[in-house]
């Protein structure tokens, strides 16, 4: 994962990094629009998001008598003409996601240069987390089974009971020294899909993946960092590194040398 595979199974990456709440985002716009519109990212949308936020309930009140605010929240999304890749910004956050996986090099270089734009522009004061979420497919080919691409220890129960199996779930929490590390592997039979949690905004699936139909393997790694610092972009660019080598760890301890000899 860390060079590139002629049939690499990523169907999806996003890199995030979270920062001091700009509550006045909106001010800022057209100057970050334009940067992100020079860059090669001339798509935008605007997607509103509505939730509920529970204030701390005061002395003297209960629960039964907190009214729940109703919250607008706003997120703008920059995508390239082809849609394949973006940038979600929100108040907090800004985020790099792509369906056109090509290096780490260059995911990350892209995420950064994202993240100087936004500085320049509202200055921003510290980071508290930095993360890194990739989805790998694991379709069989031909004649192989998913069994040749994958250890016995994530296939849980597939392929060892009657009938027809549907969905397969194992998943890991490690802390580590770059963070956190969440590793989910998921076996199902249909269509390819995004975990509930985990939609694309704005983008189209590569041809190739979103034929995928029957049954195939889905490596969801969720590797991250959390801590307040000093914005530095520096820094930031060590713990995506660092972040980036333990998910290739794990796709690495979860593969077999058939699947590795398959994607070459």
């Amino acid at each position: 994962m860390s060079g590139k595979m002629k049939n690499a199974p990523i169907y999806y990456a996003v890199a995030q990094l979270r920062y001091n709440p700009i509550l006045s985002l909106e001010t800022y716009l057209s100057a970050i629009q334009e940067k992100f519109r020079k860059a090669g990212y001339p798509g935008f949308k605007n997607v509103v998001s509505m939730a509920f936020n529970l204030a701390p309930i005061s002395e003297g009140e209960t629960a039964s008598e907190q009214v729940p605010q109703l919250q607008r929240a706003g997120r703008y999304v920059f995508s390239n003409i082809e849609e394949t890749a973006g940038f979600i910004l929100e108040q907090n956050t800004l985020s790099f996601q792509t369906t056109d996986y090509d290096t780490f090099n260059t995911f990350s270089t892209t995420l950064s240069q994202g993240l100087e734009f936004l500085h320049q522009i509202v200055n921003l004061s510290f980071t508290e987390r930095v993360g890194i979420r990739f989805l790998d497919v694991i379709k069989p080919h031909n004649d192989d089974n998913i069994h040749q691409y994958l250890i016995p220890e994530v296939l849980g129960l597939h392929g060892k009971l009657e009938g027809k199996s549907i969905h397969s779930f194992s998943e890991s929490l490690n802390r580590i020294k770059a963070g956190s590390l969440i590793s989910r592997i998921i076996i199902q039979d249909g269509p390819l899909g995004f975990p509930p949690d985990l939609q694309p905004i704005g983008l189209q699936v590569a041809q190739r993946f979103s034929k995928i139909n029957g049954t195939h393997g889905i490596i969801d790694t969720d590797a991250f960092y959390d801590s307040r610092e000093a914005f530095n972009l520096g820094g930031i660019k060590n713990h995506l590194n660092l972040l980036h080598d333990e998910i290739v760890k794990v796709f690495r301890a979860v593969i077999t040398n058939h699947a590795l000899n398959a994607w070459k």
